[in-house]
């Protein structure tokens, strides 16, 4: 609490009583960082104080051998644990082992304790379901249901206040001091095994009505979403051969009409940015067409951070146009830091433990 706070709030011992207190815990946790988001949460347009997050994605090995690349991963987490200021937490895109099971065990919790050192110092994990967490030892087999069941179990710290049956898949939290809303989507929800493959997401009904309550019951400046797939894709990358279905479309119409900040993604082994504005045409569409995007939210694609680098051909126009990295063993991280009504986003690139920064761009609202 501030000092300015303090001497505000002036309360005589004798005056102690239940609705004094129940008054300071709701003071106390309005002023406190991350939350859950609620159905009464009404965080104030702009509380003047700053906030960091880092974001990744795709650090899955490339073998049965390999479970994940911790020679590419492990480096840029030590480097997380040098920026200063500290970042508040860390989201996590998907796709962090080669198989979510394999060598018969489940990997979800080998990838959760390469950072033990960074949550133990109080910086949280978040983390979004991606294709590979749900295939057993050949992808050919398809999803299973308990991979899914077992990321759950392992990542339990992940809020629970998703839609029936998403409990630490989809899920939101607020940070009342920056007034930022956080989601935070699975777009390979299974209700069963199936040997239905499709690499490019879909958005259950379920979790698209969920998303638009949280959204209606916040009064947030800043939002930002986090799922696996990107919506635009930039490559023709042959190993992850993957489209948007027109889910993905009318779950980017939301985020446009509602004015969110940033979609961050992984799934295509690269970096790439753009604003997403009205020259570019949604696609697919659906039965009912969408209009014409008109907010600019951002696609950040940040998608390796071990997984294989480079990903398919790239036009030099669509190079240039969405501010394309991805040279042979370069791997990424973005560092987000929210202040009033200014994000600034810095991503940086490198191997092994030396990162210069390659694309930084801010968002003013």
């Amino acid at each position: 609490m501030s000092d300015k706070l303090k001497n505000t709030i002036r309360i005589e011992r004798s005056h102690f009583n239940i609705g004094t207190i129940t008054l300071l815990i709701a003071v106390v946790t309005m002023l406190g960082g991350c939350t859950k988001s609620t159905t009464s949460e009404k965080p104030p347009l702009t509380g003047g104080k700053t906030l960091r997050f880092v974001f990744l994605a795709d650090s899955r090995g490339d073998s049965l051998g390999y479970t994940i690349d911790t020679t590419s991963l492990n480096p840029i987490i030590r480097k997380i644990d040098t920026l200063k200021p500290q970042p508040s937490f860390m989201v996590f895109g998907g796709d962090m082992c080669y198989r979510g099971y394999m060598k018969k065990k489940y990997t979800f919790q080998e990838f959760k304790d390469l950072f033990a050192n960074l949550t133990k110092k109080g910086i949280p994990l978040y983390t979004a379901m991606g294709n590979h967490e749900l295939y057993h030892e050949h992808a050919s087999y398809g999803y299973f249901l308990v991979n899914q069941q077992q990321f759950q179990t392992t990542f339990s710290e992940n809020p629970a206040n998703g839609p029936s049956g998403y409990d630490h898949l989809a899920y939101s939290f607020t940070d009342p001091g920056t007034s930022s809303f956080f989601a935070v989507m699975d777009c390979y929800y299974v209700t069963q095994d199936t040997q239905k493959i499709n690499m490019g997401g879909h958005i259950e009904p379920a979790q698209m009505t969920w998303l638009k309550t949280q959204v209606a019951q916040t009064s947030a400046l800043h939002k930002f979403l986090f799922i696996h797939v990107p919506y635009y894709y930039v490559d023709n990358d042959s190993t992850e051969a993957s489209e948007a279905d027109t889910t993905l479309t009318t779950l980017w119409s939301f985020i446009d009409a509602n004015k969110f900040d940033i979609y961050a993604c992984g799934h295509s082994h690269l970096y790439a940015r753009r604003t997403i504005d009205g020259s570019l045409a949604p696609s697919p569409q659906p039965t009912t067409p969408v209009p014409a995007w008109q907010n600019n939210v951002v696609q950040l694609l940040n998608g390796t951070c071990g997984a294989g680098s480079g990903g398919g051909y790239i036009d030099p126009t669509v190079r240039t146009e969405w501010n394309v990295h991805n040279d042979k063993k370069t791997y990424y991280f973005s560092v987000v830091d929210i202040n009033g009504g200014t994000v600034t986003v810095k991503s940086y690139g490198g191997y092994t433990g030396a990162y210069s920064l390659i694309d930084t761009f801010t968002i003013t609202k």
